[in-house]
């Protein structure tokens, strides 16, 4: 009874992430996917080079994820939730690598205070928190950088009988994976030098390893830093002269899966940093005294390392480690951006929750190692704290689906448009306006029409072509209502529907004249009781809608404006009447 339980509380925040996003997902590239379309044609050409996969993203070498996604976007015709899939794959094997970790240190293994670790472990690594990752089929680069980092620590660490050699090969590997995955994987050499150093052999031994960790470490920028130069630099005597600004974006950045407010995300980001320096300075000390070889009585002793508070502490303290620097890094690159940016974007956060995670971990391992006497008390406030972290994971969950599913209906309606690509003009509106479907693919417009180009000569999509336009039909489709005008913006409004369908639009394009295409989009996502009650469906709750158009794009003279919406069914479009 006791095994079926704790299976559902580890199964429960993996079943809850499935759920999400196979509600939320949209088959859609977006944004830096799109960059990626011309090395797909390449590869379909036969003509790709190794320096296409080579080439910097963003500051990034990101070789293998792109070997990773070519892949994918070959076996499924550039189908997005096979990389949706593939992160949730990712994050399960760091879950269960975790796991191993944790049952390697802790003598006690399936009591309640380690599965209480463990169980919030799970619920952190797979929180809705990082809905924006979870979402984004490139962003899975993030989940692989953490599993190659933590499998090399485990490598390091196992109690396996594999050879120290083979171990560290094993882990060297792995993190030259991590590093032209993405750039903080570079990091991971540094921070696992503890656990080089503690690999068992004599001092000759261990000090080899660690020369030669180094050497592979300095070949591995070596090689990085081929050909490279970047679009983007950053300046650090910029950073140094905003040091204040720099320390609250790091700070937030830490803070940001628990709180997501200005000035309170900085608080408890000094929080969990301060907690975590604590740790260290705990465990750090008595690894540092031994390896010294000084006695609990200052007396001098032989030099020797205790592996067993080394195993129990270094790869929590690694993992929190890398974390931080990672944290840092980003600081580094976005710090310009100020603290609000860190707050916002939830793609930061998959690696933030490493550090909370090594917190749990390295806190379970602080209480079993204190005396008897404080023991109880200090089972009782991490159980105290562990309760308040899942509360407040749950509210964060339910803020990331409220602000996911009100994003939704723009990524919907950027499907529409990439199917109905054909017939939207390079508008201003649709190159410019916030409200554009097209910029929620990517503010890059040229490069979504560039990449639908490939997709439609790959054939893996199906792009809306041959349309009829259907100025006349019996059945109401909705209404144009006509609209006020000013100098420079014109106000389109009405409501739209599918009479047929039971899925509903999600845009409305705008015509001016008799063209056959369309010079701006709105979404039809506003509350229409009266539309439902009137038509007798609850299918036209949110039928409304309404557009600001610059007259940019608009003839200086009569003008003739027609709101469409697009049948899928039929292949049509099918004219809103008013106007």
């Amino acid at each position: 009874m006791k095994k079926s339980i704790l299976f559902t509380l580890y199964l429960i925040p993996v079943v809850l992430l499935i759920g999400f996003v196979a509600t939320f997902s949209v088959n859609v590239p977006i944004d830096d996917e799109w960059r990626l379309a011309s090395l797909f044609e390449k590869i379909a050409q036969g003509s790709v080079t190794f320096n296409d996969f080579w080439a910097l993203h963003s500051n990034h070498r990101i070789v293998f994820p792109k070997l990773i996604i070519a892949v994918l976007v070959f076996a499924s015709r550039w189908n997005i939730n096979y990389q949706l899939c593939l992160s949730i794959g990712l994050a399960g094997i760091t879950f269960m690598t975790m796991y191993k970790l944790s049952s390697m240190q802790v003598k006690n293994v399936g009591d309640n205070l380690w599965h209480l670790a463990n169980i919030l472990t799970c619920i952190l690594l797979f929180s809705l928190v990082q809905h924006e990752n979870w979402l984004w089929g490139f962003q899975l680069a993030w989940f692989f950088v953490n599993l190659c980092f933590i499998a090399a620590v485990y490598a390091l660490v196992s109690t396996h009988k594999l050879l120290p050699n083979i171990r560290i090969s094993i882990a060297a590997i792995f993190c030259f994976i991590a590093s032209f995955s993405l750039a903080q994987g570079l990091l991971s050499w540094f921070v696992a030098v503890p656990a080089v150093v503690a690999l068992e052999g004599n001092r000759v031994q261990k000090k080899r390893r660690l020369i030669v960790w180094i050497l592979l470490f300095a070949a591995t920028c070596a090689i990085y830093s081929i050909d490279y130069h970047p679009s983007r630099k950053t300046s650090i005597i910029a950073l140094l002269n905003k040091p204040l600004v720099v320390i609250d974006y790091f700070l937030s950045l830490l803070g940001s899966p628990i709180v997501r407010s200005p000035g309170l995300s900085a608080f408890v980001g000094l929080v969990i940093f301060a907690s975590f320096g604590f740790f260290v300075w705990h465990f750090g000390k008595k690894i540092l005294l031994t390896n010294l070889g000084l006695g609990g009585d200052g007396q001098d002793a032989h030099p020797t390392i205790d592996l067993g508070l080394l195993h129990q502490a270094l790869p929590w303290l690694s993992i929190g480690l890398f974390s931080v620097l990672s944290a840092l890094f980003i600081t580094a690159g976005r710090a310009n951006f100020g603290a609000i940016q860190a707050i916002e974007s939830s793609r930061y956060t998959t690696n933030s929750i490493l550090l909370l995670i090594a917190l749990v971990q390295l806190g379970q391992l602080f209480i079993r190692e204190t005396k008897a006497l404080l023991k109880f008390n200090y089972k009782l406030i991490f159980r105290g704290v562990s309760g308040l972290l899942i509360g407040i994971i749950i509210v964060n969950s339910q803020q990331a689906i409220v602000q996911t599913s009100s994003a939704l209906i723009y990524k919907q309606g950027a499907q529409d448009c990439l199917q109905l690509i054909n017939y939207l003009e390079p508008s201003k509106f649709f190159n410019n306006s916030p409200e554009s479907c097209l910029r929620v693919l990517s503010k890059k417009t040229w490069l979504v029409r560039e990449g639908a180009a490939i997709i439609d000569k790959m054939g893996w999509r199906k792009f809306a072509k041959n349309v009829d336009f259907i100025a006349n039909t019996k059945k109401v489709y909705g209404y144009l209502d006509k609209p006020p005008t000013g100098d420079k913006l014109l106000k389109a409004a009405g409501w739209a529907v599918l009479p047929d369908n039971r899925k509903q639009p999600n845009i409305v394009l705008l015509s001016v004249g008799d063209k056959k295409s369309f010079f701006a989009n709105a979404y039809v996502n506003l509350d229409s009781p009266d539309i439902a009650k009137t038509l007798k469906s609850q299918l036209y709750n949110n039928a409304r809608w309404a557009v600001d158009v610059s007259g940019g794009d608009l003839a200086i003279a009569q003008t003739d404006i027609k709101a469409w919406v697009y049948n899928p069914v039929d292949n049509q479009f099918v004219q809103l009447r008013g106007g």
